[in-house]
């Protein structure tokens, strides 16, 4: 059936599609997000759309408003414009802006980077503050000071290995937000790397501006796309998944992956499958929570598409299959990058991150192993400047054939060659690991519950009975099941100091976000909380005990979990 499906898949057709979806502006609530979902519909057929008010939380996720963009400008006073149409380039708005009272004239102050309160010394009240700090946390400096516009200047993610700095892509205009709890109190936009040098410059002295946003809700609902394929039956149902969401052109992030879904559904539809699969195109993370609020979880696998089109001579990106954390087994990496080898591409595997929706499958709340394959870094990401003319077909058809050779195998029967590779590679993860007992014995366990659960594919008996033999079972902690909430940690739990103590702590610590949600894991299956800090400690290479005690005092605080013992 693999070789039936890699004759059917064109991967012209995503690259097409990644063209036609990268002309909407696919804000959460915006109407561009429906246009993009029609015409997904119209390529593929049936399937239909769920709708979720954007309103209150999802379990611990906090919804933002909807947020449709219509028009707008900016303009120097009595001068030149910097933004010349909102309608043509909507990236210039920052998400969750606030609209205008019509056309207002602001007087601009330069604030430096606009997070801290020693920033604001002048006064920003009624006024346009000029900031280059994280939008989210400047706006809160700017509503707590009274400020009425944020002209920002913010790119995440530099990176000078593949040129990726304000002074490389000086006219990219980087996509920012602010914060998912945001009023319409004030409104902002994003401006490029030349633009805010020369408004930093005119701010030495008099500076005006003349400023107009017309916004609205939209549909003020999270808007999901579901086809569904094949049959239902005794094996459980494969879920396959690409955030829509971005503002315009969003063409790699994640038009791409939107594209590539789709053809490979299309492609799916053509044939008589004897094993259901589900589709969704989502709002990311947010629409991925809200579906899981009320569908059954019990999926074999999850495949994550996501920024999977871009050229990487262009983009300086190489394919990171992504591992499932340590606190969850799993085969569908391995498998996966078994058939993804190809000296042509670059290529990572081995550690697990966050970032996209394969994470809200693996928390241990829902448990499906899942895989995201994503091109990182990427020199464009976020920006302006992550078009079409960057993308690659020949990156489409690798990461497609791939997808649907992994899928057409566990459909039909996995050949022995192919097999034998993917054991080799669930193995060798247990191999790699030598340091800490406790964890190292825990990885053995987790390689075995790996080949456990692809044994039903392949005959793995001798290297389950090796590993077997290798594990203290009475070092192995019988699930508790802690958490009070499914999913991983949102923010509808935090109040301003828990917002300041995470910000803070991501300036040290940048992958506490994935390590916070790997320690909740461990303790929700039944580890002490020293056993489970140093468990995350060694998974991402980093020591923090004091916030760890935080998060956990805090979410008990909250009722969010059960009492945890810090002895």
């Amino acid at each position: 059936m693999k070789e039936e499906f890699v004759k059917e898949f064109f991967p012209q057709n995503a690259l097409d599609l990644e063209w036609e979806l990268s002309k909407f502006h696919r804000s959460k609530g915006g109407i561009g997000f429906s246009q993009a979902i029609k015409t997904i519909q119209e390529f593929i057929g049936e399937s239909r759309v769920l709708k979720y008010p954007l309103k209150g939380s999802y379990e611990t996720w906090r919804m933002p408003r909807g947020w449709n963009l219509k028009d707008g400008f900016l303009k120097i006073a009595g001068g030149k414009y910097v933004v010349g149409s909102l309608a043509l380039s909507p990236i210039n708005a920052i998400f969750l802006s606030g609209k205008t009272k019509g056309v207002e004239r602001l007087k601009v102050v330069d604030v430096g980077e606009g997070e801290n309160e020693k920033d604001y010394k002048k006064d920003v009240r009624g006024k346009a503050i000029l900031a280059n700090g994280n939008p989210a946390r400047v706006y809160r400096m700017a509503k707590k000071f009274g400020a009425r516009c944020v002209l920002s200047y913010f790119m995440r993610a530099q990176d000078p290995y593949i040129k990726r700095s304000p002074e490389l892509i000086p006219d990219a205009v980087n996509y920012t937000s602010f914060p998912s709890w945001s009023d319409e109190s004030i409104f902002g936009f994003a401006i490029s790397y030349n633009q805010y040098r020369e408004l930093k410059a005119l701010a030495k002295k008099d500076l005006e501006i003349e400023s107009f946003m017309d916004v609205d809700s939209g549909t003020n609902e999270l808007e999901i796309l579901e086809a569904r394929i094949g049959k239902k039956g005794k094996e459980r149902p494969i879920i396959l998944t690409a955030h829509l969401c971005h503002p315009k052109p969003g063409a790699n992030d994640n038009a791409s992956g939107s594209a590539l879904l789709t053809e490979i559904v299309r492609t799916l539809k053509k044939f008589e499958i004897n094993r259901e699969i589900i589709a969704l195109w989502v709002p990311e993370m947010y629409g991925t929570i809200a579906y899981l609020t009320d569908h059954d979880h019990n999926f074999e696998f999850n495949i994550n598409l996501d920024m999977v089109g871009e050229d990487q001579d262009i983009t300086g990106s190489a394919l990171d299959v992504s591992a499932t954390p340590w606190s969850l087994p799993s085969f569908i990496n391995e498998l996966i990058a078994v058939h993804l080898q190809n000296p042509r591409f670059r290529m990572k595997e081995g550690s697990y991150s966050g970032g996209s929706d394969h994470y809200i499958f693996v928390d241990s709340s829902i448990g499906v192993q899942a895989v995201s394959l994503t091109q990182w870094p990427d020199r464009y990401y976020h920006t302006s400047e992550d078009t079409p003319d960057k993308a690659s077909i020949r990156s489409f058809e690798w990461i497609g054939k791939a997808t649907l050779e992994s899928l057409g195998e566990i459909i039909n029967g996995i050949p022995n060659e192919i097999a034998k590779a993917t054991a080799s590679r669930i193995f060798n993860s247990f191999m790699k690991y030598d340091a800490d007992p406790l964890t190292k014995n825990w990885i053995t366990f987790r390689t075995y519950k790996s080949l456990e659960a692809f044994s039903k594919y392949a005959n793995v008996k001798t290297l389950m009975n090796y590993l077997r033999k290798e594990i203290n079972f009475d070092l192995i902690p019988k699930a508790k099941k802690m958490k009070k909430f499914k999913g991983p940690l949102g923010d509808s739990w935090m109040n301003e100091k828990d917002e300041e103590w995470e910000f803070e702590t991501l300036k040290k610590y940048p992958a506490f976000r994935d390590y916070k949600d790997e320690l909740l894991n461990f303790l929700d299956l039944g580890f002490d909380f020293k056993k489970a800090v140093k468990m995350a400690s060694e998974e991402f290479k980093m020591e923090n005990l004091h916030d760890s005690e935080y998060l956990v005092k805090r979410l008990k605080e909250e009722g969010l979990i059960e009492s945890v013992n810090f002895r």
